[in-house]
């Protein structure tokens, strides 16, 4: 039994890995407010509404080795990403469902104990709530105890993208556990506090953190309709917050690009083409742009797609929730500067690189990004790729190519070892180049390789 590094904070119980199989354990101590869950009829209810994950009730645990409790088989997730990867749309979404589900659960006389983002993934293009441990049996006249934790773990974050920009949210990495009310307020500008919503649960919370004094019972007198007002006004805040709008770098690169719909189209036939010549079921799309590429796949391939452009990765969310598209999870990424492993021992939360591992690995018009802006050499790309996945679809784009020569506009030219040639022998000792080819009218090759 192997214990999550992350599954260490709630003494209700904790999530395990066993036989390749996640699973969580319910101590005796859960008992009463698991019990409420089921038997209200909120679970059901959660469930029926595609906001909360699965799961199983293992009846045989003799092989597990504990001597009570409950152990729960839930939904398998076959990646998990984290809230510092998700662009301000995602945030968003899942903000009110963890507003949505706090509220049902207050119509069954349960509350939500915690409210970290940490308790949401992004499954079937939608936010999933996957810590079944969070509910607990409500307490007439008590506060939300969640509050303070919901407002520097949700509301920082799509505040700072509201008021000055969309990757603000990468504080999130320093701050995993919410960004402290006396950073947010100085990291806001002055007019945030000219807004009702910022001033009440930003401005006036961080004045009094800490300062304010209770009489003696006063802890027991919040009313259930004033902690349903509270829920609902936090609602409706959220609801009306929209990322502030900055032009990034790439924006309508390929709707705007200087080579042209022939060489989209082009470029689309043969990633189809290569695609079809190779087995897979789950695809990383590395630079993926708009997700042009990631939605050539159909339903039954699972797409991870990343890009360093959060304009570009929320404009993708955004499509796919329009259009019900459910086998896309987009993330925010920069390859140059990966999400790291952080929390406790470095261990609480994976790097992306041990994370992303798939059977097709998408690197199109990335390489020249990575050599020539980033400096980073072939040999690195080549080395970083091939974990990744067994097959790769990979773009070079030559140092004549117009792309390559805007790069280099401004700077010296110190990239003796970016050429084709030197292209296929490092990747060749990679991997097996199965297929190249011409990029329609222009000199941009794309290769199918396997990993050797």
């Amino acid at each position: 039994m192997q214990t999550n590094p992350a599954s260490y904070r709630d003494n209700s119980g904790f999530v395990f890995k066993q036989n390749d199989q996640v699973y969580r354990y319910i101590h005796p101590n859960y008992e009463l407010h698991y019990r409420q869950l089921m038997n209200s009829g909120l679970y059901d209810e959660l469930l029926k509404a595609n906001k909360l994950i699965p799961h199983q009730e293992i009846t045989e645990t003799a092989e597990f080795n504990f001597v009570d409790g409950k152990v729960l088989l839930p939904q398998q997730l076959s990646f998990i990403s984290y809230p510092y990867e998700w662009s301000f749309d995602m945030w968003k979404d899942a903000a009110l469902l963890t507003l949505q589900i706090a509220l049902a659960s207050l119509k069954k006389e349960m509350i939500l104990k915690d409210a970290t983002p940490f308790n949401v993934q992004f499954v079937n293009g939608k936010p999933l709530f996957i810590d079944t441990l969070s509910f607990e049996n409500y307490q007439a006249g008590k506060p939300w105890i969640a509050y303070h934790q919901f407002s520097e773990c949700f509301l920082a974050p799509l505040l700072l993208m509201h008021y000055c920009h969309p990757d603000t949210n990468k504080l999130f990495t320093v701050y995993p556990n919410g960004i402290p009310m006396d950073v947010l307020v100085n990291l806001l500008p002055k007019r945030s506090r000219w807004n009702m919503g910022t001033f009440l649960h930003v401005h006036l919370q961080a004045k009094f953190s800490g300062k304010q004094k209770q009489k003696p019972g006063a802890e027991n007198n919040f009313p259930k309709q004033k902690l349903e007002l509270l829920l609902k006004g936090l609602e409706s805040f959220v609801q009306k917050l929209s990322p502030k709008k900055v032009k990034t770098t790439w924006d309508d690169y390929y709707t705007d690009t200087i080579l042209g719909d022939d060489y989209l189209a082009a470029k689309t036939t043969l990633v189809k083409s290569f695609s079809n010549f190779v087995d897979f079921k789950n695809v990383v799309d590395l630079g993926a742009n708009d997700g042009h590429f990631s939605l050539l796949f159909n339903e039954d391939k699972n797409v991870i797609a990343t890009d360093a452009d959060s304009n570009c990765i929320n404009d993708l969310y955004l499509k796919i929730k329009k259009e019900r598209v459910q086998n896309i999870l987009p993330l925010v990424n920069d390859l140059t500067v990966p999400s790291p492993a952080i929390g406790w021992a470095n261990a609480e939360r994976e790097s992306i690189t041990t994370r992303l591992k798939a059977d097709l690995v998408l690197a199109l018009a990335l390489v020249h990004h990575l050599a020539i802006a980033k400096n980073i050499p072939l040999r690195f790309i080549a080395g970083w790729l091939q974990p990744i996945g067994e097959h790769l679809i990979i773009e070079f784009v030559p140092k004549e190519d117009e792309k390559v020569k805007l790069l280099l506009q401004n700077r010296k030219d110190i990239f003796d070892d970016y050429s084709l040639e030197n292209f296929r022998s490092i990747f060749a000792g990679k991997y097996k180049i199965v297929r190249e080819e011409k990029v329609g009218n222009t000199n941009r090759i794309l290769f199918l390789m396997t990993r050797k």
